[in-house]
């Protein structure tokens, strides 16, 4: 469709819902003065509240009846991406208008998605994406993670919106997406690359939803209007092309049909003008403070230049800073930022410059303190394309990583490189890998629909196992009555396949979406459910042998979300099984299900490590450790990192346990005391994939797809 410019008709013409093609048009194509479309967020679609979908379908009657070119809605459509909840919103959206309506994912799309995406590009489309009408080049973008709360861009998708802005020329572009950006917010990993990314382009407007609440903001020669969510009220947001500028107003549908206007915003679609941006930034690091120089153009207008650490603490959330004023002498801005806090290792510094109206510019700089003596450091890195975000396995000296772009590597890690064994290919992988018992076979789990067996010694292919949905749990490797078997679970099916031959032994329903990974006791077979319950299995036959319920709520959502969905289940050796949630650590009675002891303790995401018949060490969600009794529960010491932990579980090397927290930290622990010791900041990428210790060295994965060899002390 490339070459043309759809009005309303057009878009019309494209037929199923959301499936309005990306197009372009020439650089010069018409300014579009009175192209009009509407704007909706955070829908949520819910199936046990009908309440929400009548206001819905009032909502979208409202918007019909004004007939706009199209529509954008800006993520969290529903609560959680069921088949359920996807129907009833799209069944609030008048048929006449449904081939005009383009969607984003929010994170409640993709946090609890047992369809790995696919049902969400079925209904919606793929994201990214861009289409052009009216001379505006309107770009879709899509930095949610699959499995995840915050959101990253990640290089590839960065890259994909270099090309395609620069594809639209000079055409002022109008970008939409879920989490809002800059400002105070830090849902985005990785928002400064994306402004780094859209500076050369005339990027004039994004609107975003996330926060429930409305907020405009000029930033980077830009205005984000973040807007209120759908969900809470009957309204929407308008917005028509001027001349030069986007009139948004927010339109409030009255009890009697009528609709009330408020403006919202005028965003100037011309280029900017206010010259704020820096031209060059100085780091000066000495003595436990950071000295900052900021050179601005002469002819910028700035009221206040500051500066502060990036709260690399802040996890998909919001944060007011701790903002330290600059000096102006001349063009330039000076002072200094205490640093004396932070451990060694790789930061970033935010500098924001304002003039009088509050219009900003944000730009990030990324600094290292030095390491200490004696601390660990890192020897070496790789990278996969894509996001590491399961598990690294190794046996032995072979490490195997896997990656969202469908990259398995394998390598011996040395003090000085990462000596590469082999590289192949296969579907998207969210989860860890698992080495079969003799470490002769790698257990891949793939979104594709396929558990994949990899020969270890080189990578080929001994069979995969297709299952109807993509598989988001780690398996098992497990032996029953002498028959290894590997076990893990696809959609809401359980499954155990022969390790050898990859033939189905057995499997069973399990209720729900389980993305952990189960536990095996020869027996049974236990795993947590998406219905907020956990069970177990007969380990020879599948056959469903007990069910607890791990919570008190009741609706299907809220079960979900406060069940053990997401749980790697341990064996303990008094006969019980630990199950864990974002509220408590439970032991049951591996026969019964019956609880034998819990500690409160959000320990869903962080797997624990039962380090002797007398040592349980638990972590929850915020860093915060227990070292307790497997027979009791009883706690000898608790400590906390202090920073948020989600499944990057910890790793023992001696008397030590070392976390690589999900911002990037690593820390140990000493298992006596719990004492909080060594701590080196790694890097700015978000971190969930749990670390291996390979002959005293640390091999960890983040988000950016980048492997670290790190040599520890001791």
């Amino acid at each position: 469709m490339t070459g043309q410019v759809w009005g309303r008709r057009g878009f019309l013409a494209l037929g199923a819902a959301g499936a309005i093609a990306a197009t372009s048009q020439p650089a010069n194509a018409d300014t579009g003065s009175g192209v009009r479309f509407a704007v909706v967020t955070d829908t949520h679609s819910n199936v046990d509240d009908p309440t929400r979908h009548a206001l819905l379908t009032r909502i979208f009657a409202a918007i019909d009846a004004a007939d706009p070119d199209f529509v954008l809605n800006c993520g969290d459509i529903t609560e959680y991406g069921s088949r359920g909840e996807i129907d009833a919103y799209l069944s609030t959206i008048p048929e006449s208008l449904r081939p005009r309506v383009r969607h984003v994912p929010g994170n409640h799309e993709v946090r609890w998605d047992v369809n790995g995406a696919e049902l969400y590009r079925e209904k919606f489309g793929p994201a990214p994406f861009s289409f052009d009408l009216g001379g505006l080049h309107v770009v879709g973008l899509d930095p949610t993670t699959l499995l995840q709360e915050p959101g990253l861009f990640g290089p590839e998708d960065l890259a994909w919106l270099d090309r395609d802005l620069r594809r639209a020329g000079q055409r002022p572009s109008v970008l939409f997406l879920h989490y809002p950006l800059s400002a105070h917010y830090y849902y985005v990993n990785d928002q400064d690359a994306f402004l780094e990314t859209i500076a050369p382009y005339p990027v004039r407007a994004i609107f975003a939803g996330h926060i429930h609440t409305e907020q405009v903001q000029r930033f980077n020669g830009l205005t984000q209007v973040a807007a209120d969510a759908t969900k809470d009220g009957p309204w929407y947001y308008a917005v028509e092309r001027l001349a030069t500028a986007l009139k948004v107003e927010l339109v409030t549908i009255n009890a009697d049909g009528t609709t009330t206007r408020r403006d919202v915003a005028t965003i100037p679609l011309g280029r900017d003008d206010t010259d704020l941006k820096p031209v060059d930034i100085d780091l000066d690091q000495a003595a436990g403070s950071l000295a900052v120089s900021v050179r601005l153009a002469r002819r910028a207008q700035a009221q206040t230049v500051q500066a502060q650490v990036y709260p690399q603490h802040v996890f998909g959330g919001s944060n007011n800073g701790t903002w330290v004023d600059l000096t102006a002498s001349s063009s330039t801005w000076s002072g200094s930022v205490d640093v004396s806090a932070l451990p060694p290792g790789a930061h970033r510094l935010q500098v924001r410059v304002a003039d009088a109206a509050g219009t900003r510019y944000d730009r990030t700089e990324p600094f290292s303190l030095p390491r200490p003596t004696g601390g660990p450091s890192v020897r070496w890195t790789t990278r996969l394309a894509g996001k590491v975000q399961g598990a690294l396995a190794a046996y032995g000296d072979l490490v195997v990583a896997a990656s969202t772009a469908g990259t398995v590597k394998a390598f011996r890690p040395t003090e000085s490189r990462a000596r590469v064994e082999w590289d192949t290919k296969v579907g998207p992988v969210y989860r860890g890998a698992a080495f079969s018992a003799d470490g002769r076979t790698v257990f891949v789990p793939s979104a594709d629909h396929h558990l994949y067996a990899l020969r270890a010694r080189d990578g080929q292919r001994a069979w995969r196992f297709r299952t109807p949905d993509p598989v988001l749990s780690m398996p098992l490797a497990t032996t029953v009555d002498g028959r290894e078997l590997v076990i893990f679970t696809a959609g809401t099916t359980l499954y155990a396949v022969d390790a050898r031959t990859g033939a189905r032994a057995w499997s069973a329903d399990l209720h729900g979406f389980f993305a952990g990974r189960v536990a095996c006791d020869g027996e049974r077979v236990y795993a947590g459910g998406g219905d907020g319950n956990a069970y177990a299995f007969d380990a020879r036959t599948g056959a469903e042998l007990w069910t607890a319920s791990m919570t008190t709520r009741t609706t299907a959502y809220v079960r979900l979300i406060y069940g053990p969905w997401d749980d790697v289940l341990e064996l303990l050796p008094n006969g019980t099984v630990l199950v864990s949630t974002v509220t408590s650590a439970t032991a049951l009675d591996r026969a019964t299900g019956a609880v034998r002891w819990t500690v409160p303790s959000g320990a869903l995401y962080p797997p624990s490590i039962l380090l002797d018949d007398q040592r349980l060490l638990i972590v929850d969600e915020f860093s915060r450790f227990q070292l307790v009794s497997p027979t009791t529960g009883v706690a000898t010491w608790r400590s906390e990192v202090g920073v948020r932990t989600l499944n990057a579980g910890p790793v023992i090397a001696g008397e030590r346990a070392w976390i690589v927290a999900t911002t990037g930290l690593l820390a140990s622990l000493d298992l006596a005391t719990g004492a909080v010791g060594h701590r080196l900041q790694l890097s700015p990428a978000n971190t969930f994939s749990t670390p291996v210790v390979v002959d005293g060295l640390l091999v960890a994965a983040d988000q950016a797809g980048v492997v670290r060899g790190i040599a520890l002390p001791g």
